[in-house]
């Protein structure tokens, strides 16, 4: 991994409301704990763990909650591409793409993103059930910040 991909890593970890990280591409292996979870007696179980897949651009991540890794369920999360607005309707007087509960598909639209007075459709790459939507209307998203929790169809 070069110089330049650690550093946004670790900026992206900065951001994101995670306090432990353990991220693992290929033969490449990370840990990283921010300052602010110094005080914490955080284990090595406790950590999440984000598996990217090689040749994987979609911004997608599957986290493992290795806490209740009893139950072996692993989730699959949707992430923003892009800095800009959360919108889970194409107009306010719409329904919104999805809840929680619905059903996607590989290409199905799950919210709009407006950067910039664009709107860009942000579609599901994964056949799932919204589990959870983890950002609010009209929110300002980060680059690569999570917005739904899937529970991913086989």
């Amino acid at each position: 991994m070069k110089m330049d991909e650690l550093k946004e890593i670790v900026e992206v970890i900065e951001k994101a409301k995670v306090d432990v990280l353990k991220l693992e591409k290929g033969d490449f292996k990370l840990y990283y704990q921010k300052n602010s979870a110094q005080d914490l007696q955080i284990k090595d179980e406790d950590a999440q763990e984000i598996l990217l897949e090689e040749g994987d651009n979609s911004g997608s991540q599957i986290i493992k909650d290795q806490k209740n890794s009893d139950n072996k369920e692993d989730f699959h999360y949707i992430t923003s591409p892009i800095i800009g607005a959360f919108y889970s309707r194409p107009n306010p007087n719409s329904e919104p793409y999805v809840e929680v509960g619905s059903k996607i598909a590989p290409q199905d639209t799950v919210c709009v993103l407006e950067a910039m007075k664009l709107l860009n459709e942000i579609k599901s790459d994964v056949n799932g059930e919204i589990v959870e939507i983890l950002v609010e209307d009209e929110e300002i998203i980060e680059y690569g910040q999570l917005l739904f929790k899937v529970k991913v169809n086989e």
